[in-house]
C-alpha cells in the first residue's frame, strides 16, 4: 500500500501461513480488530469475494439488530440453488474426534468447544460458507473469554476456518444464520459465479463469490469480458458521495 488510507489498519504475519494456517490466521485478525477497534459487526471476505454495489453494511446492521441472539451470518440455511450439504464436515468431526486419537497424541484441541457447542444444539459440520460472512462483535469477545481464538500451533486438526468458526460461535452462545440467496444480500457459490455478471449487477445482489475462476466468470458469459472487468465498469458509473 503505497498511499495511507485513513481508518485502514493491514496486518501481516511474520510469514505465510497459507490456507492450512487459515484459522490461526483470521483468530489472530478478530482479536486485533476487537482490540483496535470499536466497531460492531466484522465482514469476513475472501480475496476472489466481490462487493458489487452499496448498501451491504446498511442491510448487515439491520440483520444483526433485529437478530441478536445471531452471532455469524451469511450462507447457512440454503445455497443459492437448493439446500446445503455439511456431510463431508461431519465425517472429519468424526474422524478427528475418534476414540484412538488421544491414544497417539492427536486430540484436537476444539473438542471442548464440540462438546459445549452440541450441549447447544449444535450438529457437527454445519457451518456459515467462509466466502464471506458477517460476525458480530459481541460473539467475538465471548470467543475470545472462553479461549477459543488462542489456537494452539500444534491444533491436530484439518477442519476449514468456516466450520471452526461457526462451531465457535455456537460454543460461544449464538446461532448462525442465513443472510443470502434468494432472499438476502450474499449470492455465492464455491467455484465461479451463480449467475452472469450482469444478471447479478441487475439482482437485489450485493455481494458474490467466486469473482475470478469458475462458472459465468470469464469472457464467454459476460459478452467478452470477465466478471471482474464487468463489475469494474458498474463501480465507475456509480456516483461518488
Amino acid at each position: 500500500m503505497k498511499v495511507k488510507k485513513p481508518h485502514w489498519h493491514i496486518f501481516r504475519n511474520k510469514k505465510p501461513h497459507r490456507i492450512k494456517r487459515l484459522v490461526h490466521g483470521l483468530a489472530f485478525a478478530f482479536e486485533e480488530v476487537i482490540a483496535r477497534t470499536e466497531c460492531e459487526l466484522i465482514l469476513r471476505l475472501d480475496q476472489d469475494a466481490l462487493i458489487i454495489k452499496p448498501g451491504l453494511f446498511a442491510e448487515a446492521m439491520a440483520f444483526k439488530n433485529s437478530n441478536p441472539s445471531v452471532g455469524l451470518f451469511g450462507v447457512y440455511g440454503v445455497d443459492y440453488n437448493g439446500p446445503r450439504e455439511f456431510e463431508c464436515h461431519k465425517r472429519l468431526f468424526d474422524r478427528e474426534t475418534a476414540w484412538y486419537r488421544p491414544l497417539i497424541g492427536k486430540r484436537p484441541s476444539w473438542e471442548n468447544f464440540l462438546r459445549i457447542a452440541e450441549g447447544r444444539g449444535y450438529k457437527r459440520g454445519d457451518n456459515v460458507f467462509g466466502g464471506a460472512y458477517f460476525v458480530t462483535r459481541e460473539c467475538l469477545k465471548a470467543a475470545i473469554k472462553m479461549g477459543a481464538l488462542n489456537v494452539p500451533w500444534h491444533w491436530h486438526s484439518k477442519m476449514q476456518e468456516d466450520v471452526y468458526f461457526s462451531m465457535i460461535a455456537v460454543a460461544a452462545g449464538f446461532k448462525l444464520g442465513h443472510f443470502a440467496a434468494p432472499d438476502g444480500p450474499l449470492c455465492m457459490r464455491w467455484r465461479g459465479l451463480p449467475y452472469p455478471a450482469a444478471t447479478l449487477a441487475n439482482s437485489r445482489y450485493k455481494l458474490v463469490h467466486s469473482v475470478d475462476k469458475g462458472p459465468n466468470t470469464g469472457p464467454k458469459e459476460n459478452d467478452g469480458r470477465t466478471a471482474r472487468e464487468v463489475f469494474r465498469d458498474l463501480r465507475a458509473k456509480m456516483p461518488r458521495r
